[in-house]
């Protein structure tokens, strides 16, 4: 079969019953557009690549489940969703990371006191601005973005040891700042 002969149609008639070389044609038919819509919208490579493998996977699996009429909009349709997937799930990973540097952080903090999450990510905030730049840069590229101490040393020219000083540092002025805010509230 030619690929540029087959439309859309007979592509998803043909994806249905199992067939590779339709699911490939859709594949190759699609993919940097679906690629250009995706890394628009993320800004990153890798993300736009795994959200578009998820995209094409789940497409074979579910082949015989999708009643798709318009193959273009029904693929960006599901990227769409899948990348505001991805920013929901970003969103709460953040919101996972920084709580458990709020554990980490009062571990070492003896308090009675319970504060709402804006009082503490503005108490975070503060002490994170008496920081030098560089540090508090650090700090939350390792803590809260996840990022690896080796991949931070190299983004900014650092050894390995520079940056755990600096997330060290980070950490000890947060335990004595917020030793303070819990005093003082």
């Amino acid at each position: 079969m030619e690929e540029k002969s087959l439309t859309d149609g007979s592509l998803v008639d043909l994806l249905k019953s199992g067939d590779t070389f339709a699911f490939e044609t859709i594949y190759d038919r699609y993919w940097r557009q679906l690629f250009s819509f995706v890394y628009l919208q993320t800004g990153s490579r890798e993300d736009a690549e795994n959200i578009l493998q998820e995209l094409m996977l789940s497409l074979w699996q579910n082949r015989g489940q999708s009643e798709i009429r318009n193959l273009r909009t029904f693929l960006f349709i599901a990227a769409r969703n899948l990348t505001n997937r991805h920013f929901r799930s970003q969103i709460n990973l953040r919101k996972y990371r920084e709580f458990q540097l709020m554990r980490e952080v009062f571990d070492h903090i003896d308090t009675d006191e319970i504060f709402n999450e804006n009082q503490l990510s503005d108490a975070i905030e503060k002490a994170l601005r008496q920081l030098p730049e560089k540090t508090a840069t650090i700090f939350r590229m390792h803590k809260l973005d996840d990022i690896s101490v080796k991949k931070i040393a190299s983004q900014m020219g650092l050894s390995d040891k520079a940056v755990q000083y600096h997330i060290y540092k980070s950490m000890k002025v947060l335990r004595q700042y917020l030793q303070g805010f819990t005093s003082d509230n």
